[in-house]
C-alpha cells in the first residue's frame, strides 16, 4: 500500500468527502435548528438554576436565612453530593429509554420545581435539602445531551455544537446578573427581593419543559422526511462507521473507558477547568462586592459583560478548534489569559485592574471545559466506551464543584481560591499539551501500521479507537 493510499484510507474514516456536499449541509443545518436551540436553552436553565444562588446571596438571602459565609460555601458544595453520583448511571439509564424525551423532560421538571421551591427556604437546613435534590435531578443532564449529540454529528463537528451549550451557560450567568440587578431594586411586595430570583427563573424553567417534551426526536431517523435526506443520512452513517458502531452494551468497552490514558487526561483537565468555571461563576458577584468594593447593585450588573465576552470567546475558539481539528493547543492558549488574570487578582490592589483581570479570566471559564468535553467525545469509540468516557469525564471532573466553594471561603480577597484556581489552570495547560502530543504519536504510529501492514502496538484489541484506521483529533 502506498503512502497516498494510506492517507486516503485514514482520511476516509474521519474526514470523508460526502456524496452531495450541499445536501449534507442542509441536513446538518436541519439537525442544528431542531436540536441546538432546544439543548442550549435547557442547559441555559440548568446553569441558571445551579448558579443563581450566588446572585441571591448578594441580594440578601444570607441575612434572611441566617447563614454565614462558611455555611454558604457548604450550601454551594453540597449540591454535588447528589449531582456527581448520578452522572454515569444517568447516561446508561437514558440510553435504555426508547424515548429519551420522557427521561430528560421528567428530569428537567423535577429540578425546575426544586429551584422554584427555594423561594420558601428560610434556614440553612432547608437550603441544604433543596440543593441536594437539585443536584440529584440535574446531575446527568449535560452528559445525556452530550451523548445524544454524538448520535447526530461527526467528531470534528462536535466542538461548535458543544460551544452552543456553554455559550448558553454564559448567557445564564449574564441573565442571572441582570435579574439580580433588577430584583435588588425591589423594595415592596410580600416576598423578599432575593426570592424573586427563584420565582422568576423557576417558572421559566418549568415552561421550557414543554418544549423539550414535544420537541426532542427519539433518534436521528425521526427527522428524515425526504428521499434525499435518507440517502444523505445513510451516507453519513456509513462514513461514521468507526465512530458509531451498532453494537450493544459490552462490559469490556465500559472497562476500557476507565483505563484509557486519554480518559485519565480528560478527567484531570475537566476537574481543573471546572474549578475555574464553578469558582468564578458562583463567586463573581461576591468577588466584585467584597474584593473590589462595588455595591450590591454594581456587583450584579458588572458581571454581565464578563460572561457575554466569555461566551463569544468560546464560540470563536470552538469554531477554530473544529476547523483545525485541534483541541489541546486551543485549551492551552486560552488558559494563558486566565492564568494572567488570576496573577493580577493576587498581585494588585487596584479595583480597576482587578476588574480587567476578570475579562482575562473569561478566556478560560468555558473554553477549556467545553472543548475538553468535545475532545473526549470525538476521540472515543465504540459507542458504549464513548458513553462511559463522557460519564466518567463529567462525574470525576465535577468533583470540583464541591471543592471550589471550599477554597472560596475567605472574603474579601479570596486569596486561597484565586491561588488554587491559578494552579489548576497551569496543570490543565500541561495536561492538554501532553495529551495532544500523545495522540499525535498514536496517529503517527497508526499510519505506520497501515503503511507496513505490521501491527506492533501491543494492544489487546483492534476495534474502535484502537483500530489503526482511527485518526485522533489532537
Amino acid at each position: 500500500m502506498s503512502k497516498n493510499d494510506v492517507e486516503i484510507q485514514v482520511e476516509s474514516i474521519q474526514t470523508p468527502v460526502p456524496q452531495d456536499l450541499a445536501a449534507e449541509k442542509r441536513l446538518v443545518h436541519k439537525f442544528d435548528w431542531r436540536l441546538m436551540p432546544m439543548f442550549a436553552t435547557m442547559y441555559f436553565f440548568s446553569s441558571l438554576d445551579r448558579s443563581n444562588i450566588g446572585n441571591a446571596k448578594v441580594a440578601g438571602m444570607d441575612i434572611d436565612c441566617g447563614i454565614t459565609d462558611a455555611q454558604f460555601s457548604t450550601i454551594v458544595s453540597v449540591l454535588y453530593a447528589t449531582y456527581i453520583p448520578v452522572m454515569l448511571p444517568g447516561v446508561w439509564l437514558m440510553k435504555q429509554c426508547k424515548r429519551p424525551r420522557y427521561y430528560l423532560a421528567g428530569m428537567m421538571l423535577c429540578w425546575s420545581l426544586c429551584s422554584l421551591f427555594t423561594l420558601f427556604a428560610n434556614s440553612y437546613s432547608s437550603l441544604l435539602a433543596l440543593r441536594l435534590l437539585l443536584g440529584l435531578f440535574e446531575g446527568s443532564y449535560f452528559s445525556c445531551i452530550a451523548v445524544i449529540t454524538t448520535d447526530y454529528y461527526f467528531p470534528h463537528e462536535l466542538g461548535r455544537r458543544t460551544a452552543y451549550f456553554f455559550a448558553s451557560s454564559s448567557l445564564a450567568s449574564a441573565f442571572g446578573g441582570l435579574i439580580g440587578t433588577g430584583i435588588t431594586k425591589i423594595n415592596s411586595g410580600r416576598l423578599a427581593s432575593w426570592k424573586y430570583i427563584f420565582l422568576i427563573e423557576g417558572i421559566l424553567s418549568c415552561v421550557a419543559v414543554v418544549w423539550l417534551f414535544f420537541g426532542l426526536p427519539d433518534n436521528p431517523t425521526k427527522l428524515i422526511k425526504t428521499e434525499e435526506e435518507r440517502e444523505v443520512f445513510e451516507d453519513r452513517e456509513r462514513r461514521r462507521a468507526f465512530y458509531v458502531d451498532q453494537g450493544g452494551f459490552d462490559i469490556k468497552e465500559v472497562r476500557s473507558a476507565f483505563t484509557d490514558p486519554k480518559t485519565i487526561f480528560s478527567v484531570i483537565i475537566q476537574f481543573t477547568q471546572d474549578i475555574c468555571l464553578y469558582g468564578f461563576s458562583t463567586f463573581l458577584p461576591s468577588i466584585l462586592k467584597s474584593g473590589m468594593g462595588f455595591s450590591s447593585l454594581e456587583a450584579q450588573y458588572l458581571g454581565v459583560p464578563v460572561y457575554l465576552l466569555a461566551g463569544l470567546i468560546f464560540l470563536a475558539a470552538a469554531e477554530i478548534s473544529d476547523k483545525k481539528r485541534m483541541r489541546g493547543p486551543i485549551i492551552a492558549f486560552t488558559n494563558i489569559f486566565g492564568i494572567t488574570g488570576y496573577i493580577l487578582l493576587l498581585a494588585v490592589d487596584n479595583s480597576s485592574v482587578k476588574y480587567f483581570a476578570c475579562y482575562l479570566i473569561c478566556f478560560s471559564i468555558y473554553t477549556g471545559t467545553g472543548i475538553n468535553e468535545s475532545w473526549i467525545s470525538s476521540n472515543t469509540s465504540p459507542r458504549y466506551k464513548r458513553y462511559t468516557a463522557i460519564g466518567i469525564n463529567q462525574t470525576l471532573g465535577n468533583v470540583s464543584g464541591a471543592i471550589s466553594p471550599q477554597v472560596y471561603r475567605a472574603p474579601p480577597n479570596y486569596t486561597l481560591g484565586h491561588a488554587f484556581t491559578l494552579g489548576c489552570l497551569v496543570v490543565s495547560t500541561l495536561c492538554s499539551l501532553t495529551c495532544s502530543w500523545m495522540l499525535h504519536k498514536r496517529n503517527v504510529h497508526n499510519k505506520r501500521v497501515l503503511e507496513t501492514g505490521i501491527d506492533d502496538r501491543k494492544l489487546k484489541r483492534t476495534v474502535g479507537d484502537d483500530a489503526p484506521e482511527f485518526k485522533f483529533i489532537i
